[in-house]
């Protein structure tokens, strides 16, 4: 839990220290998209969003397949007090705000003065942020750890999630803030990880035959 609660504190550090960093480059917070602003229509494409995630989430954990690829090592055996406290603090505030302050508000308005130009270096930043948790999510998963050593694998996970932050750009300036894209992100993050944690459950509950 340590670990958990230093992760959240320390990217919130971070984050701030490059709001500080941008405002002190002349940038306005909204600017950077820091301001609290949620239309009827925002709330209406998470709504769509969480169900959505949640329809292929369980699709994938119904069928044998998809949920062997779903068996993340950091899902298994996790106590519902450390369940918890991902769901509600590490991926919400400690992963997705984070990114999303970072790559969809500050970043844009550092890196360029155009929108367009700011927008596609960020996300590519973004990509080549995620090399490392790709290639960690890889080993961390039993079909996946085949091909962790595999610099392809980790190179379609980084692009992934390069387009994953391409769309996050859109809903960000569509909606004029950074609340909807970190919406969007956390709804992804949760879903993900809570289907990793049922995958796991039906994993452990199959019969061994043979077994005593």
């Amino acid at each position: 839990m340590l670990n958990e609660n230093g992760y959240v504190i320390g990217n919130s550090v971070m984050a701030a220290g490059l709001i500080g960093l941008g405002r002190s480059s002349g940038a306005s917070l909204a600017e950077m998209g820091l301001r609290p602003v949620l239309s009827a229509d925002d709330l209406r494409l998470a709504g769509a969003t969480a169900a959505t995630a949640a329809i292929m989430a369980s699709a994938a954990v119904a069928h044998p397949r998809t949920r062997a690829l779903l068996r993340d090592e950091r899902a298994r055996d996790a106590p519902r007090a450390l369940i918890r406290q991902r769901v509600l603090i590490r991926f919400p505030l400690g992963t997705a705000m984070f990114e999303e302050v970072v790559f969809r508000g500050v970043l844009p308005r550092l890196l360029a003065r155009s929108e367009k130009t700011g927008d596609l270096l960020s996300t590519a930043l973004f990509g080549l942020w995620h090399v490392i948790p790709t290639a960690r999510v890889l080993r961390g998963n039993p079909i996946g750890r085949r091909a962790a050593s595999s610099a392809r694998a980790v190179a379609a996970g980084s692009v992934a999630a390069a387009a994953a932050g391409h769309a996050l750009v859109w809903a960000r300036r569509t909606s004029g803030s950074v609340v909807l894209p970190w919406l969007l992100h956390s709804i992804f993050n949760i879903t993900s990880y809570l289907a990793g944690v049922v995958a796991w459950r039906f994993h452990d509950r199959k019969p061994r035959y043979g077994s005593r």
